[in-house]
């Protein structure tokens, strides 16, 4: 049986937010403070994975917040981390250890445009940048999604895990290989220790 890709949360968000951060007074000027700062109230309001409240609950702030990890913990199938080296080498390394390949379609991948606008600022792929997310790997992707949805994860079918190695970006009529990752893209901007940096 076909086998899906589906992505949880946002590429590259914990990264975007320690450059906002460590880089603010630089940004600030090319950017406006509120739409900078919107970074930080989206992981305030939502968490990483989109509306930390349940959809009951919005509207009811005495309510405590979803756990997300009893959300996650309804799944039979495989997960993987989407952390250090962002969402192209969870993939990459994932079916790399299935001797597997993939395809995607880089653009179903959800993003933030202020995290865009950041990378596009440093010159960095916002795809091969920290991040906390989950990829789960589905056999029925929908109901997958709309479990989700329903409880205010983020959640997008981004492609299917395919028999040969070729690892795939699909983009209308062109296609992209997705070579070996090498380090995260926040070390080309920071140069402190690994652990400080990625531990945040």
């Amino acid at each position: 049986m076909k086998k899906y890709i589906i992505f949880c949360g946002y590429a590259g968000l914990k990264g975007s937010l320690i450059l906002a951060e460590r880089y603010y007074d630089d940004l600030c000027r090319y950017f406006n403070k509120i739409y900078l700062e919107s970074i930080k109230k989206h992981i305030g309001d939502c968490g990483y994975y989109g509306r930390y409240l349940s959809p009951i609950y919005n509207d009811r702030a005495d309510e405590r917040p979803v756990n997300i990890n009893n959300i996650f913990a309804g799944f039979s199938g495989e997960m993987v981390d989407v952390a250090e080296g962002g969402i192209l080498k969870a993939l990459y390394m994932y079916a790399k250890s299935r001797n597997c390949g993939f395809e995607i379609e880089i653009k179903k991948i959800s993003t933030i445009q202020i995290c865009i606008e950041i990378c596009e600022y440093f010159g960095i792929n916002i795809y091969r940048l920290l991040s906390e997310g989950k990829i789960i790997i589905s056999e029925d992707p929908i109901s997958d999604c709309n479990y989700l949805n329903k409880n205010g994860v983020v959640a997008q079918i981004i492609g299917n895990l395919t028999q040969g190695n070729d690892k795939l970006i699909m983009d209308k009529e062109n296609i992209e290989f997705v070579n070996r990752p090498v380090q995260d893209e926040i070390f080309k901007v920071i140069n402190d220790e690994r652990e400080d940096t990625v531990g945040n």
